[in-house]
């Protein structure tokens, strides 16, 4: 059988087995058959059903291979991209209504995991949200992870053993919102009223952001959004409206922006 790095081992046709066992013949029994007369000889005869066997058998060969192949290729992917990975923890958390966000590994953090919880400590039922959520970290990271936070419940492992997992609950950041807006001078349409403006900027921003990620107030409402205006600007403020900022707020992995529609103005010129 041929090999190739991509397709693995290749079974030979049934002539190229038959020409090779022709060679055979030729040296065992010092014949000098060729191509064309070995063809109808006794020798070729027995040789077939030979070549037939052969070809099978090299196929299974190579189907063995292919399989062995795949199960290599898919637990090399499973060693690159572990368990314990961010994108995996959010998945896990995600698939049972979770919303989370998982801070970015650095050096002084080897052998630790922060993962922010988006959940309200003070609602109704929070106490089995907690244990469902540190049950999910027990399944998803190792042993030898020690997770952080100030949220703790203690689990005890397939293996009979207790482990502390943590979590942290939201730094939760309330801020206005402002949208400053000069219509065009070549506009004909009708500018819409503030309510309807406020709720597109509130479920563009809602639809695209959540805990952990940078606030990008340029993206929650374009001029794609307004056709009928020449210059779009969206502030927010921390401070109640004491200083106002358009430039991206640089998240860590626990910060949420919290506001409502009732926080959102907009100022047209």
């Amino acid at each position: 059988m041929s090999f190739a790095q991509d397709n693995g081992y290749t079974p030979r046709s049934v002539p190229a087995i038959l020409d090779d066992l022709r060679v055979l013949v030729n040296a065992q029994f010092q014949t000098n058959y060729t191509e064309e007369n070995f063809v109808g000889s006794n020798h070729y005869k027995h040789c077939y059903a030979l070549a037939q066997k052969i070809q099978q058998n090299e196929t299974k060969a190579a189907e063995i291979f292919q399989k062995l192949q795949d199960y290599i290729a898919s637990t090399n992917e499973a060693i690159q991209r572990p368990s314990v990975s961010a994108p995996g923890v959010l998945d896990s958390l995600a698939s049972q209504g979770f919303v989370a966000s998982v801070k970015p590994p650095i050096v002084e953090d080897a052998g630790t995991a922060s993962v922010c919880v988006d959940l309200d400590d003070e609602a109704d039922g929070y106490a089995l949200k907690k244990l469902e959520v540190c049950t999910l970290l027990s399944q998803y990271y190792a042993a030898g992870i020690v997770t952080l936070g100030d949220e703790e419940e203690s689990i005890v492992l397939s293996n009979g053993q207790s482990f502390d997992f943590k979590y942290t609950l939201p730094n939760r950041i309330p801020v206005l919102l402002r949208l400053t807006a000069i219509e065009s001078e070549n506009n004909l349409l009708v500018v819409p009223s503030d309510e309807v403006i406020r709720e597109k900027i509130f479920d563009n921003a809602r639809a695209s952001y959540r805990l952990g990620l940078n606030f990008e107030p340029q993206r929650y409402y374009t001029l794609a959004d307004a056709p009928w205006a020449a210059t779009l600007l969206l502030e927010w403020s921390d401070d109640d409206g004491e200083t106002w900022h358009d430039e991206v707020y640089d998240a860590d992995f626990d910060d949420l922006f919290e506001f409502a529609l009732e926080d959102i103005e907009v100022v047209i010129t």
